[in-house]
């Protein structure tokens, strides 16, 4: 039976929050992170749960700086009626305040299709056979790849100011829309200074910026704010692969997002009537925060 849960938010940060259980005690408030190759959990949380013989292992942080994490066992993690069973779970000595007790990753995401109707603040967790139409505008259907199969970042190709196509990450962790500054200089985008985007692994300085278009698919969206900064040279030295951008919230907020992990495919969903305003939740002073780690 499908899990559906309402999308809930905290502090006025657009992230999506979901109530947790870890073996069968909670809930706990955990951040949804498609940018996450494994759950995490605060170190406190941890031990409230007495999880032991936890190790070490080095994992990626923001720009690939290199992190230490502990990784546990749980006997099960559940969000509503979605459970995964005898799973891995990072541990870490601190997480951002904004982001409650921990993190949702690809360990326990890659067994469902998991849908984000953002314009309804609904988020449904489906086992792969049980997936249905519901009747919405489909206005992009493809294959999405892994950076690797030990860094398994959504990557998708997304052609910018209708000019020249990059590799993007899909992250649901991320509050804006980030770009490369060989995108910037391309492009030729004008850019002013902002605060640093945030992450686990540190902070990085950052500029804002707009494109004329993004286009994933079919899906097209013009005067897209994004922000620029040099997190990808060595997160692609890392990963093995080019990436030039990440596509967050304010992007993905326009669509009912669809990924079946198991089939490895992306849809975008839009209402066929027009979407309700929604305010920017970028820039003006505040930091652009960006969870996509560890991977």
């Amino acid at each position: 039976m499908p899990t559906v849960i309402d999308i809930r938010t905290l502090n006025s940060q657009p992230f999506i929050f979901l109530p947790v259980y870890i073996d069968g005690t909670g809930p706990y408030n955990f951040v949804l992170d498609t940018g996450a190759g494994i759950s995490l959990i605060t170190k406190d949380l941890a031990g409230n749960l007495q999880i032991k013989d936890a190790r070490i292992k080095e994992a990626l942080g923001a720009g690939s700086r290199r992190i230490n994490v502990l990784v546990g066992q749980v006997g099960s993690i559940s969000v509503g009626s979605s459970m995964v069973e005898n799973i891995n779970i990072g541990i870490m000595d601190a997480l951002p305040q904004c982001i409650g007790q921990g993190i949702i990753g690809y360990d326990f995401l890659k067994h469902y299709v998991l849908t984000i109707d953002y314009p309804h603040d609904k988020l449904t967790l489906t086992a792969p056979e049980e997936e249905k139409n519901d009747g919405k505008l489909l206005q992009a259907s493809l294959r999405f790849r892994f950076a690797r199969p030990d860094r398994p970042v959504i990557l998708v190709d997304v052609l910018v100011n209708a000019r020249s196509t990059f590799q993007f990450v899909l992250d649901t962790g991320a509050s804006q829309t980030i770009i490369s500054p060989v995108i910037a200089r391309q492009m030729g985008i004008k850019s002013t200074d902002v605060d640093a985007i945030v992450g686990a692994g540190g902070s990085f300085a950052a500029f804002a910026g707009t494109l004329d278009s993004l286009r994933v698919g079919d899906a097209l969206l013009e005067k897209v704010e994004v922000v620029v900064s040099d997190i990808f040279s060595p997160l692609s030295l890392a990963a093995g692969t080019g990436m030039d951008g990440i596509l967050g919230h304010n992007v993905l907020r326009n669509f009912t997002v669809i990924i079946d992990y198991p089939n490895e495919r992306i849809l975008l969903q839009k209402e066929r009537l027009p979407l309700r305003y929604r305010p920017e939740t970028m820039l003006n002073n505040k930091p652009i925060h960006l969870y996509n780690v560890p991977h």
